[in-house]
């Protein structure tokens, strides 16, 4: 049996494969790939998918199936460590204990020739507890032999700037990333890929890594394109495709947000987001690779910081250097916040914002228009 544990990276399309393989669970798991779910409101769906495939066809299930190993991540780390909770979103989840023991008796029990964790939070186990590594392969699936760890990266001036935005997403207000003091966090999972990824091949004893540079996974076509051609996992032909989840935002809407998230309530905040997604397709912006959030001094020391890192991941992964394009970290994209977020300004004109509802919200444009 091999067992592969995809631990994400952050913002390199663990979502989308997420869904994939939970839309997927009775087909991967008749071709002999178990993706196992955690919790009851997992097995009961995995048991409506297998009883009644022909009729059985949902565009994005519940989360606590679609997501099962980002809720076992979330319950680990909440049990073991104070700080931690399990958000909102993963609702009514049994103990870990309970959690792991589905998964070992689904194994035990179904025999799969490939089992897929797929779960980009548990990214934060080396850091943070890497004894739940341990725990994680002593408790779901201490027979296994052959373990492949899979990671994909993307380089970390890139991954910052994409986190960034999706801190933006969960409602909050970052300091810039040219903030060194404040904004530009080293010492993150977002650039300690080795402090990430060692903890694993050190508990795991044995497992072959499999790390996979962003870029790579793009040209494939995508993170599901990619783990199907690359995994070695048993995969069945005509499966269900899963929608593209959590798309990155355009740098003149992340900084409108970023700063909506500070100045209004949360649920207007929300709500101003909501009326920008729906709007995108109506306005020009310009796209990450053109906006600047890093600046000069900051990618200078983002540089001095990760060389020694990508030294490891070229010598672990047997490349000449596992980015190609590393001299790209310290290059300054030609457009400054000001000017990306002033074009998104300029075609916010009250004409086109007629249709939001809120005073305080076009008050709050209005603001930022005639400060812009």
């Amino acid at each position: 049996m091999r067992v592969i544990c995809h631990i994400g990276h952050h913002k390199t399309g663990t979502t989308t494969l997420q869904a994939f393989l939970s839309q997927n669970f009775a087909a991967l798991i008749k071709a002999g790939t178990l993706y196992p779910w955690t919790e009851s409101e997992g097995a009961a769906l995995a048991l409506s998918q297998t009883l009644h495939p022909a009729g059985w066809s949902r565009p994005l299930l519940p989360i606590n199936f679609r997501e099962a190993h980002n809720a076992l991540a979330f319950r680990m780390l909440a049990d073991t460590l104070p700080k931690w909770k399990v958000p909102p979103y993963h609702r009514m989840l049994p103990h870990s204990r309970q959690m792991l023991l589905s998964v070992r008796n689904q194994i035990n029990t179904l025999a799969p020739s490939t089992v897929v964790l797929c779960s980009e939070v548990m990214s934060h186990f080396g850091l943070v507890a890497p004894e739940q590594i341990t725990r994680l392969r002593d408790e779901a699936f201490p027979d296994a032999k052959d373990i492949r760890l899979w990671c994909t990266l993307r380089r970390p001036d890139e991954q910052l700037v994409s986190w960034h935005g999706q801190q933006v997403r969960f409602g909050q207000s970052p300091p810039p990333l040219s903030d060194v003091e404040r904004g530009l966090k080293l010492d993150s999972l977002h650039v300690d890929y080795r402090g990430v990824i060692e903890p694993w091949l050190q508990r795991l004893g044995g497992a072959t890594p499999v790390l996979r540079p962003y870029r790579e996974t793009l040209a494939e076509g995508g993170s599901v394109e990619d783990f199907l051609r690359h995994s070695g996992a048993t995969v069945p032909r005509g499966l269900a495709s899963a929608p593209t989840l959590n798309i990155s935002r355009k740098p003149g809407i992340v900084l409108l947000l970023r700063q909506a998230n500070a100045a209004l309530p949360a649920p207007l905040a929300q709500e101003l987001a909501d009326w920008l997604d729906g709007k995108g397709a109506n306005l020009t912006l310009a796209s990450t690779s053109d906006v600047e959030f890093l600046g000069p001094d900051a990618r200078h020391r983002l540089a001095e910081r990760f060389r020694p890192i990508h030294d490891w991941l070229s010598e672990v992964t047997g490349r000449p250097a596992f980015f190609t394009d590393l001299d790209r970290m310290t290059a300054c994209n030609p457009m400054s916040e000001d000017a990306a977020l002033r074009q998104l300004l300029d075609q916010l004109r009250p004409s086109f914002t007629d249709d939001i509802r809120s005073p305080q919200i076009r008050d709050f444009l209005k603001g930022l228009r005639h400060a812009a």
